[in-house]
């Protein structure tokens, strides 16, 4: 029929077509997010999607989450002044872990194995266990720098740690002192 519209189904499906591929165009013009700790000395980078979110822990010095793939991390930062010259990381691993597990329910860990974060010793393990009747899924990587300790804990339900390991990794793997905080995370002369 010449001079006649387009079907009313066909002008929908280019209009959906259109708008899927502007959601992609934008998602691939966002940015990772870099967040730092409140000193400026160590920063950590989440994927898009993830938050700043205050409420995960009151301890932790950097905090973030993405509520809707339930994905999240904190890390705690302590000064070694704080401790005796005897405690190694080996020794902080230990006495963070089972303070850990003896925060959850029916927890279980594997044992902790020696990574590298970013040119900085590590130790890491995962953890299982229950709290509040929820059952989640951790990646904890313990971090010693010349000057600090540090915990970057990440976690998710248990029952997505398998999709979502990767990320959590990933997540961990960008910690590091920030170029003002020197590579120790300490200020440079």
């Amino acid at each position: 029929m010449p001079g006649s519209k387009l079907p009313d189904y066909l002008i929908a499906i280019g209009l959906l077509v259109f708008a899927v591929a502007g959601c992609k165009q934008v998602q691939s013009l966002a940015q990772p997010t870099v967040l730092k700790s409140p000193d400026g000395k160590f920063q950590l980078t989440v994927p898009v999607g993830w938050h700043e979110d205050s409420s995960l822990n009151d301890q932790a010095n950097i905090k973030a989450g993405n509520t809707l793939a339930e994905m999240y991390v904190i890390v705690i930062t302590e000064q070694k002044a704080d401790f005796t010259a005897e405690t190694t990381l080996d020794y902080f691993t230990k006495i963070t872990r089972d303070s850990m597990m003896s925060n959850l329910e029916s927890a279980e860990s594997s044992p902790p194995v020696p990574v590298t974060i970013n040119g900085n010793t590590g130790r890491q393990y995962e953890l299982h266990g229950v709290t509040k009747n929820v059952k989640l899924a951790y990646l904890i990587t313990n971090v010693e720098t010349a000057a600090h300790f540090h915990q970057i804990v990440t976690w998710t339900l248990q029952s997505r740690i398998d999709k979502n390991q990767a990320t959590l990794q990933k997540v961990t793997e960008t910690f590091r002192p920030t170029p003002q905080g020197g590579t120790d995370g300490t200020v440079p002369p």
